[in-house]
C-alpha cells in the first residue's frame, strides 16, 4: 500500500463529516424522544418515523433531513478518502452508502401492515445495499498498510465494528424475511431494536473512520 503524506489527510473533510454525522445524531435523538408514544423503538423501524406527527406537522421532513445530513457527512468522509488516495473500491462502496441514504431520505417505506409498493421495495433495497456497503468499505479501508497509514492504528477497532455491523444486518434481514413470510401479526424479532443497534454500530464505524482525518489537524 502506498505511503500517505500528512498533507494528503484532510482535517477539513473530517470536520465536515463530523458536522453531518453529529446533526444526524441530534435529529435522530429528537425523533426518538418526541415520537416515543407513536413509533415503537422496539418493533418499528427508523424509516417509519416518516408517518409520525409532530403537532400539526408530519415528521417526514425531519427524517429526510436526518438521512441527508448523514449522507452529506459521509460524502465529506468520502472526499477525504479520495484526497488520501484510498482504494477506488472503498470510495465506490462509500458512494453506494451515500446514495442509499439519499434514496431512503426521498423514497418512503411502506406503512406497517400495508401491501408492498414499488417505492417501498426500492426503499428497502436501498437501505439493505447501503448497510452492506458501509462495513465492506470499512473492511477494505483497513487492509494492512505501512505504519504511516493513518487508519492502521485503528484497524482492529474498525474491523470489529464492521463485523458487528454485518451481524446486525443479518439479524435485521432475517427478521424482515420472517415477518414477510408469517405476517406482521406473528412478528417475533424486534426489528426496530436491532435496526437501531445497527444504526448505532454504523455511526460508531463512521466516526472511527473519520477520526484519522480530524487527528491530522493536531499533528
Amino acid at each position: 500500500m502506498p505511503t500517505i503524506s500528512r498533507a494528503a489527510v484532510s482535517p477539513v473533510h473530517g470536520r465536515l463529516a463530523l458536522v453531518g454525522i453529529g446533526a444526524a445524531v441530534v435529529i435522530a435523538t429528537d425523533l426518538h424522544l418526541r415520537l416515543s408514544a407513536q413509533i415503537s423503538p422496539i418493533w418499528q423501524t427508523l424509516s417509519e418515523y416518516v408517518y409520525g406527527r409532530l403537532g400539526d406537522h408530519s415528521a417526514a421532513r425531519l427524517f429526510t433531513v436526518m438521512c441527508l445530513a448523514l449522507a452529506l457527512g459521509s460524502l465529506a468522509l468520502l472526499a477525504g478518502l479520495v484526497k488520501a488516495r484510498r482504494s477506488p473500491a472503498v470510495v465506490i462502496l462509500l458512494g453506494v452508502w451515500c446514495a442509499g441514504l439519499t434514496i431512503c431520505a426521498t423514497v418512503p417505506v411502506d406503512p406497517n401492515g400495508e401491501a408492498r409498493s414499488f417505492d417501498g421495495q426500492l426503499h428497502n433495497a436501498a437501505a439493505l445495499t447501503a448497510f452492506l456497503a458501509l462495513p465492506t468499505a470499512a473492511w477494505l479501508l483497513t487492509r494492512r498498510g505501512g505504519r504511516s497509514c493513518p487508519w492502521e492504528p485503528r484497524r482492529t477497532t474498525i474491523r470489529r465494528l464492521a463485523v458487528a455491523s454485518f451481524a446486525s444486518v443479518a439479524v435485521v434481514l432475517g427478521g424482515f424475511v420472517f415477518t414477510l413470510i408469517t405476517g406482521p401479526a406473528h412478528q417475533e424479532v424486534t426489528l426496530g431494536l436491532f435496526e437501531r443497534l445497527l444504526f448505532t454500530v454504523d455511526l460508531a464505524l463512521l466516526l472511527t473512520m473519520v477520526r484519522p482525518l480530524v487527528a491530522a489537524s493536531r499533528r
